[in-house]
Formats: C-alpha cells, sequence, structure tokens
C-alpha cells in the first residue's frame, strides 16, 4: 500500500503575521514560547521555523491565536 502524501501550507512567522494581519511578529513569538501553537509549529532540520495556517483536525491558527490573547485595537493592521 502506498503512503497518502500530505500537502499543506507553512509560511515563515513574519510571512503569517502578515496573512494575519498584525503590525508585529512579537505575539506570534510569545504565544510560540508559551509553547500554545506546538500543534501548528513545523521546523526544518536547518532550524527555521514554520507554522501551519490551517492543519487538519485543529481550529485555524487565527482562532488559536484570538483564543489566547487579548485583543486590542491596535495591533491588527
Amino acid at each position: 500500500m502506498k503512503p497518502k502524501s500530505f500537502h499543506f501550507e507553512a509560511y515563515t512567522i513574519s510571512q503569517t503575521a502578515k496573512k494575519l494581519g498584525y503590525k508585529s511578529t512579537k505575539t506570534l513569538y510569545r504565544l510560540l514560547n508559551r509553547d500554545v501553537l506546538e500543534d501548528y509549529v513545523h521546523s526544518e532540520k536547518s532550524g527555521r521555523v514554520y507554522l501551519m495556517l490551517e492543519p487538519p483536525n485543529l481550529p485555524t491558527l487565527a482562532e488559536k491565536i484570538s483564543a489566547n490573547i487579548q485583543f486590542r485595537r491596535n495591533n491588527i493592521i
């Protein structure tokens, strides 16, 4: 039996911040340091960290972030 291929879109932290509309990457780094986003992280051998916006069988990254931060009007572009 041939294994199924698993395709997903993963972006760097700065690209993810831009796609989600944040002015800074500080919020994402803070959540990564607290291990809140560990289910959304994809790391390469080189050490580069990528985030998946829509991982399978999990809420989207935007929903996870909004559930774990306090909303401030001046944080979003």
